[in-house]
């Protein structure tokens, strides 16, 4: 059983007809035996070269190795990433390619000569979130349930896109999707894939939202959320996630996704969550503009020690 959604046939398909893409799913194995074995997606444009689909926040990766030896897994799973290396120059890149923290070396993306961006998420055990959580967050939701705030699973796609627009008019970008594409999504999902998390007011208004993607017993993402302005100060964003969180906890998903923590708000919110940082990497090619950074790198490196 994967443990990424994003392997999901109904994300995939949702990929492919929301973006005119074409999908390709990748088995690699070693040539002689089944000492490891490595899944991906791929995803081509139009051009037939290899693209990160909008809002995905990586291709899904899943590396399974016959031995537990540390020794074993380091070797083969070096092994895997350079065929997977190999894959991508064959293919061709038409942009970053944002991979699965199940990608966990780049050196092997380095070694074929393509760049590789260190990027960050938080990632909760969900089991050991009692312990965790800052209290600070816990206080914020208990905030928002004394003023007559509840949070529930709605299918309600319109007062969902009205959340997500929140975020959209405050910092300026389009999530892109509409209560349409919303249910569109809920059913190529089902409701043991894909939930909407909505939050109301007192009066019944809706406040906040978040829509994550999950797999019983593996990983939930944090997919899209989205708060309106007035309902921050009083803590909706902290009560629509510790609602999802028992709502995974209930369904046995191991870890939650915060999907992304590299703007310094963002990091700042969602540290209190008590999640371990993990670094993944968005691969592309070394075009004119990297080598001008690499070489700018060293030339100061080298000046620098000159000096000494």
């Amino acid at each position: 059983m994967h443990i990424d959604p994003l392997f999901h046939p109904g994300w995939i398909e949702f990929n492919q007809r929301r973006w005119q893409l074409t999908a390709e799913t990748l088995v690699l194995g070693p040539e002689k035996g089944t000492g490891w074995e490595l899944q991906t997606v791929l995803y081509r444009n139009r051009r037939g070269r290899l693209v990160t689909p909008p809002r995905n926040p990586h291709l899904p990766i899943d590396f399974r190795c016959a031995s537990d030896r540390p020794a074993a897994i380091n070797r083969r799973r070096r092994l895997a990433l350079t065929r997977l290396a190999s894959a991508f120059q064959e293919r061709g890149l038409g942009g970053s390619l944002s991979l699965s923290a199940e990608a966990c070396d780049a050196r092997p993306f380095e070694w074929a000569g393509m760049a590789a961006r260190p990027r960050f998420t938080y990632h909760l055990e969900i089991a050991e979130r009692e312990a965790r959580i800052d209290p600070s967050a816990r206080k914020k939701a208990r905030k928002c349930h004394r003023l007559g705030y509840r949070c529930e699973v709605s299918e309600d796609y319109a007062a969902v896109a009205e959340c997500l627009a929140g975020p959209e008019s405050r910092k300026g970008f389009d999530y892109r999707l509409d209560a349409a594409e919303l249910e569109r999504l809920a059913g190529l999902l089902g409701p043991d894939h894909f939930v909407c998390f909505l939050a109301r007011d007192a009066e019944g208004r809706p406040q906040g939202c978040r829509v994550c993607l999950f797999m019983p017993g593996g990983h939930a993402l944090a997919w899209s959320a989205g708060m309106k302005t007035p309902a921050l100060k009083d803590g909706v964003n902290n009560l629509v996630a510790e609602y999802a969180l028992e709502h995974f906890a209930a369904r046995e998903c191991r870890v939650f996704d915060f999907i992304g923590a590299n703007i310094p708000p963002v990091a700042e919110m969602k540290e209190a969550w008590g999640g371990r940082l993990v670094c993944h990497y968005a691969i592309s090619e070394r075009g004119p503009r990297h080598l001008a950074r690499e070489a700018y790198a060293t030339a100061s490196m080298l000046l620098k020690r000159n000096h000494k």
